[in-house]
């Protein structure tokens, strides 16, 4: 009897080996062994040779040796030659604004958010395999493209963007008519689909970024100094009181994550450092002080180079024109001035109202040239993207990304030419972008 109890625990011990085993071979034969690349890690300019990337499922599993066994691998991608990098990660983007400015702020919302997973499936394909909406209701199409069901960038949302009236979200037409919402005047445009949403004092911000949070925000977006695209706020103007940015500071702290914050002015930027935001958006006014103050804070920089190009033939009114060429102007000194003294640079682009113009949206790389190598640029459009969208902290839903290294989220590309050398080539992405790989998913291979 005691032989037939051990002879039976022997069986069942023996099959869960097999099973085991079948188990673990099973995995190995789903890793993707990229192989004959040039490595550019996100993080150092220069490039890693005699090593290949292992993907399993959605990461990067392992940088092993070239040169060793390919039979355990599901797959063998020869890379050719090419220059493999971290997919890009654009950390100042709106997914929803691609359609014209009345369409975007009262128009048909289906449509928006249809023109919108058409141009994130562009957008992807452009090489772009992160972004960080910086302003719009891109809740649901984040959730189809995280579900699989659109392709696109991944969206690391703020949801809509929180203004003071008067500021840079306001866009209520300028008659005695237009009262706020609060004196029983209707919402504004753009609020009642999710777009902007309007807040005075310290109660009314505090429950505008609670809101963006409940509905998924993973960072809040302020405006706290004038802006380009309004009307009612020259780029001097200082938006927010200090108690109003600390409250959403404060709001969003306690959720684990941060406020970014628009602003063109050097005191906009100043006051907003000063009460705790951590990512400064355009500063294309950006002076000595602000810049000092930033660095002392260890607080990010996200200036918009291309977006100025692109609103010059659309602003043509004299009050937005006139703020547009002010922009431009201060940007080649806030860029020296960024450079200067260190500070976090990411890729931003902030296109907007042109699906035609949005398509320029790599050309932004290339413009930065003026103040940087091509190297560092890189680097602002891959790992210093990843370390942006990593301040989200326990806010944050997806795992590392802009690296290559062992753990992060396997989002590679492929070039035919080293984007190190010039990168201008990674505008011309249908000639030089062989292969494009997002979460583990092949996309693209012309290799």
């Amino acid at each position: 009897m005691k032989h037939s109890v051990c002879s039976i625990m022997l069986r069942q011990s023996m099959a869960m080996l097999l099973i085991l085993s079948f188990s673990v071979s099973a995995a190995m034969a789903q890793d993707i062994l990229i192989k004959n690349v040039q490595i550019f890690d996100g993080e150092n300019s220069t490039l890693i040779s005699g090593k290949d990337v292992v993907v399993t499922d959605n990461t990067i599993s392992a940088i092993v040796d070239s040169g060793g066994s390919e039979q355990s691998y599901a797959e063998v991608i020869d890379g050719k030659g090419g220059f493999l990098t971290p997919g890009l990660i654009d950390v100042h983007s709106h997914a929803t604004m691609g359609v014209e400015e009345d369409e975007y702020m009262e128009g048909d919302q289906a449509y928006v958010q249809i023109h919108s997973a058409m141009e994130m499936g562009e957008m992807l394909m452009r090489g772009v395999t992160t972004m960080r909406d910086a302003a719009g209701n891109a809740f649901g199409l984040k959730r189809m493209i995280d579900q699989g069901l659109v392709p696109g960038p991944r969206i690391y949302p703020a949801g809509a963007m929180i203004s003071q009236y008067s500021g840079h979200g306001d866009f209520r037409p300028q008659n005695p008519n237009a009262l706020p919402k609060k004196w029983g005047g209707p919402l504004g445009p753009g609020e009642v689909s999710g777009h902007v949403l309007l807040a005075n004092g310290v109660d009314e911000m505090t429950a505008a970024t609670r809101q963006q949070l409940f509905l998924g925000a993973t960072q809040i977006k302020i405006a706290v100094a004038g802006g380009v695209s309004s009307f009612t706020d020259p780029l001097y103007v200082v938006e927010f009181r200090p108690e109003e940015i600390r409250a959403a500071v404060d709001a969003a702290a306690d959720y684990g994550t941060y406020v970014m914050a628009h602003s063109h002015s050097p005191d906009g930027v100043i006051r907003a450092v000063e009460n705790g935001v951590r990512s400064i958006e355009h500063g294309s006014l950006l002076n000595e002080e602000a810049a000092q103050l930033m660095a002392k804070n260890d607080v990010v920089y996200v200036p918009s180079v291309q977006v100025l190009a692109q609103l010059k033939p659309l602003y043509t009114d004299p009050i937005r024109k006139a703020k547009l060429q002010k922009a431009m102007e201060g940007t080649s000194e806030a860029m020296k001035l960024a450079k200067k003294y260190g500070l976090l640079i990411g890729f931003g682009t902030d296109l907007l109202f042109s699906y035609e113009g949005r398509k320029d949206q790599l050309k932004d790389l290339g413009l930065r040239k003026e103040w940087f190598t091509s190297a560092e640029i890189m680097v602002q459009a891959t790992g210093n993207g990843g370390k942006i969208v990593g301040m989200t902290g326990q806010r944050n839903p997806y795992g590392k990304i802009g690296v290559i290294e062992e753990d992060a989220m396997a989002d590679i590309l492929i070039y035919t030419r080293n984007p190190l050398e010039d990168v201008s080539i990674v505008e011309d992405y249908e000639n030089n972008l062989a292969f494009i790989m997002k979460d583990g998913k092949v996309y693209k291979n012309a290799l």
